[in-house]
Formats: C-alpha cells, sequence, structure tokens
C-alpha cells in the first residue's frame, strides 16, 4: 500500500481514472485542501478526503455530525472514489480507523444503501430544435414557456479570469439553502479550473443573476456547479432555462452523454433525462458502532423518485 499525491497518479496505473479527474485533484489540493490522499495498490485506488457531515441527511431525524473519510472527489460531482477491485476496496476501507464513508458507487455494496442518484441525459439530436421537436407535446408546451423567458436574458460564455465576486455570491446563496451540502469551494476554483462557464445577464438591468459551469470529459458533458438567488427563479423561469442551455451546450458539442448531477430530480426528469442510481457504504472500525450502522443504514438511504416520465415521443 503507497500513499500518493494526486500529481504522482500519473506516473501509476489508475484502473481507468480519467486524466481529466487527475487534473481536477492535483487544483483541488491546492486550493480545497481536505486533507486528501490517495491510495494504491496492484488492484485497486482508493481516493480520501476528510469531512464532518450528517449521516442523516435523507431522513427527517435530528442530525447526527460525525467526522468522516469520505471516499470520493473532494467536489460535489456523482463520479465514484475507487477504481479497480471493489472487493480489494472494501478491505482497505476496513482496515482503516474511525469512520468511512463510500459516496457515489457504481454498485450496492450493501442491500437497500443507495445516496443521491445521478440524472443523465443521452444525446442522440442533431440539434436543439431536433431534441425539441421529438418531446411530447406536454413537455414540450413546459419548455416553450421557459424559453419565451430567453427574449429578457443575455447567455454568454466568460472566461474563468473573469468569474468575480457577484457571481460568487450566487453560487454561495446556492450552498447555504442545500438540503445535502459537502463541501464549498472558494472561488479560486472557478477562476483556475478548466471548465466553461455561462452567465445569465438579466438583458434591461444588466444584472447577472446565474452561472452554470460544465466541462467535457471526451464524449461526456458534466454540469458542475450552478448560481442564482431564490427570488429570481420566477421572474425568468431561470433553473428550467439553465437546465435547457446545458442541453443547448451539449448537443452542440455532440456529445454522448450530460451528466446533470444530483439533485432537482423532478425537474431534470422532465426535460429528458434517466435516473442512475448511486450506493452508498459505511464502516467504523468499532464493532459496536458498526453493528448499529449497518442495521441503520437502510433507513439513512435516499429514496428515489417514484414518478415515471415519458418525455419523449418514441
Amino acid at each position: 500500500m503507497i500513499i500518493y499525491k494526486a500529481d504522482e497518479l500519473k506516473e501509476i496505473k489508475t484502473f481507468g481514472l480519467n486524466e481529466e479527474y487527475i487534473k481536477l485533484l492535483s487544483l483541488l489540493e491546492k486550493i480545497a485542501p481536505c486533507n486528501q490522499f490517495y491510495e494504491a495498490t496492484e488492484d485497486c485506488l482508493v481516493i480520501t478526503y476528510e469531512l464532518k457531515l450528517n449521516l442523516f441527511n435523507f431522513i427527517n431525524l435530528l442530525p447526527l455530525n460525525a467526522k468522516a473519510q469520505i471516499i470520493g472527489l473532494p467536489i460535489s460531482v456523482s463520479q465514484r472514489g475507487y477504481y479497480g477491485n471493489i472487493n480489494k476496496t472494501i478491505e482497505i476501507i476496513k482496515k482503516r480507523k474511525g469512520l468511512k464513508i463510500v459516496l457515489n458507487a457504481d454498485e450496492q455494496i450493501i442491500k437497500n444503501s443507495r445516496t443521491l442518484s445521478t440524472f443523465v441525459f443521452e444525446n442522440s439530436f442533431e440539434a436543439f430544435d431536433d431534441y425539441l421537436n421529438k418531446l411530447r407535446s406536454s413537455y414540450r408546451r413546459r419548455i416553450n414557456k421557459a424559453l419565451t423567458y430567453r427574449s429578457n436574458l443575455i447567455i454568454k460564455k466568460i472566461e474563468n479570469s473573469d468569474f468575480s465576486e457577484k457571481h460568487y455570491k450566487l453560487y454561495l446563496s446556492i450552498m447555504e439553502r442545500t438540503d445535502n451540502p459537502l463541501e464549498t469551494l472558494p472561488i479560486e476554483f472557478f477562476q483556475n479550473y478548466e471548465a466553461e462557464i455561462y452567465e445569465f445577464i438579466d438583458k434591461e438591468t444588466r444584472n447577472v443573476i446565474g452561472f452554470i459551469q460544465l466541462k467535457k470529459f471526451d464524449d461526456r458533458m458534466c454540469f458542475l456547479f450552478v448560481g442564482f438567488n431564490k427570488d429570481e427563479v420566477k421572474k425568468y423561469d431561470l433553473y428550467y432555462n439553465m437546465l435547457l442551455k446545458i442541453i443547448e451546450v451539449g448537443i452542440e458539442n455532440k456529445v454522448q452523454i450530460i451528466e446533470f448531477g444530483q439533485t432537482a430530480e423532478e425537474s431534470k426528469l422532465k426535460i429528458g433525462c434517466k435516473e442512475v442510481y448511486k450506493y452508498l457504504y459505511v464502516h467504523h472500525s468499532n464493532t459496536i458502532i458498526n453493528f448499529i450502522i449497518q442495521k441503520l443504514l437502510p433507513f439513512m438511504s435516499y429514496r428515489p423518485y417514484k414518478t415515471v416520465h415519458h418525455v419523449f415521443k418514441e
């Protein structure tokens, strides 16, 4: 077992960890340190960081805040934090002291133990109009209603260096009201990470009212972060317009998949996303505490969205 820094991962077998994710991890080490470390064996790679979080995020009980080792990327994306042999990964985790939590596992490790689902859009469209034409009428009406607000908006791509305090305050407003908070990133992340940022401006006042941050990984595009004030949403149908802009950019870039992240299930399903389950694993080195956790885990888990939306004609 060897512990690495992010930059050193380029020199070893990473079991399919994308090079772009290694660049991201290197940046986060510098600007958002949270005791990140990377363990590698001949069988697997385990990405870990430390965080205090509420174990009862997904059920209506009193908060139980605890310091934990999180096996995952130290950023709010749906990517898993282990690569290679899952059984060897679990062996490594069980040997560590304290509380350990695997987020966003692709396979079920413990029965009925889910974390937030992620929502993906499968892109098979030639153009944005093609997408609109293939929607069922009720969903197309809702989307066209949102698009009418575009006449009041200026939507443009900005340079990362132009990401300012006014943009950052919009990001912080999201973090302050999120139901499932993890880490809050510094402004330097948005200014230095090689991703696309689109700002939304009120055409009349010229005020910045929102932004979206997108990153392309080969044939996939990820919706990373967003910023807006809650009281602006209804005035511009802003959140729907942000989601639709993401689809538009993804179609223009001809990506196969757009990853929309793990919140706002209903809105994302109604624009044509599919739900993909993600799984949770929790272990504590104290035998008694671990026994209690394993019994409680199914009740602590995320409950998937139940309504099925048939968005497209075919």
